[in-house]
């Protein structure tokens, strides 16, 4: 083991799992806050609804010091934004964005005390607008205003705060897109200039990537991983 203790929020499917994967096989003591276990089991698994800021001050006290925590949890509920009920608004900005907020806050002590890194997951959705996901748009493009304001207040505490806005990944969440007609896979990987989806995989390794010592001047800064499909003006 090299010490090094990494929490994750949604670790137990998509590009949390993946993370967790990784980092485990890296030597790293990895938490996973999730509501249901994973399958990974050299994780030490807690039950945390992220969206709930007590349950997540209750989980921290578990965790005297962390070298890095990744938020990953995140989920999505489409409609227009004029049959939108307050429900949908509301679940989907408490985990999106409050979730990440309140768990930053609430292990930002064991961070500081560890000069750790964040990596906030957001999205291109933060970037770029989605018909019927305006609660999705606007809790991921908190995420990366959060991430700027962190990374402001928090660099003189030797605590780094960055994110990562992937493209469309190959997770179950983009599957149960496919499945309810909402994403077209052809669609995505026609307008992407790579041609394809992004594993998980490759994701969890740039935020790897970015929590190691090759960024280690970077702070408040998101990065955009999604195959060129944001840059893509063309028709």
């Amino acid at each position: 083991m090299t010490g090094r203790t990494a929490v994750i929020t949604g670790a137990a499917s998509g590009i949390g799992a993946a993370c967790a994967r990784l980092l485990v096989a890296d030597g790293w003591r990895v938490v996973g806050w999730d509501l249901a276990r994973g399958a990974t089991e050299e994780v030490l698994w807690q039950t945390v609804d992220v969206g709930d800021p007590e349950a997540v001050r209750a989980a921290a006290v578990e965790v005297p010091e962390a070298d890095l925590l990744v938020n990953s949890a995140g989920i999505s509920d489409r409609a227009p934004a004029a049959d939108m009920s307050p429900a949908q608004w509301s679940r989907v900005i408490s985990v999106n964005l409050s979730g990440t907020f309140f768990v930053c806050q609430a292990l930002y002590p064991a961070l500081r005390r560890a000069e750790g890194t964040i990596v906030n997951v957001a999205s291109i959705a933060a970037h770029r607008a989605f018909a019927g996901r305006a609660n999705y748009c606007a809790a991921k493009a908190g995420v990366v205003a959060l991430t700027e304001v962190l990374g402001l207040e928090w660099a003189r505490d030797g605590v780094r705060v960055l994110g990562i806005s992937p493209g469309f990944v190959a997770t179950e969440l983009f599957d149960a897109g496919v499945q309810s007609g909402h994403v077209s896979e052809s669609g995505v990987t026609g307008r992407t200039p790579m041609g394809r989806l992004a594993e998980a995989d490759e994701i969890a390794r740039a935020i790897a990537q970015l929590a190691g010592d090759a960024f280690s001047f970077a702070t408040g800064t998101t990065m955009i991983v999604d195959g060129g499909w944001s840059a893509n003006g063309g028709f």
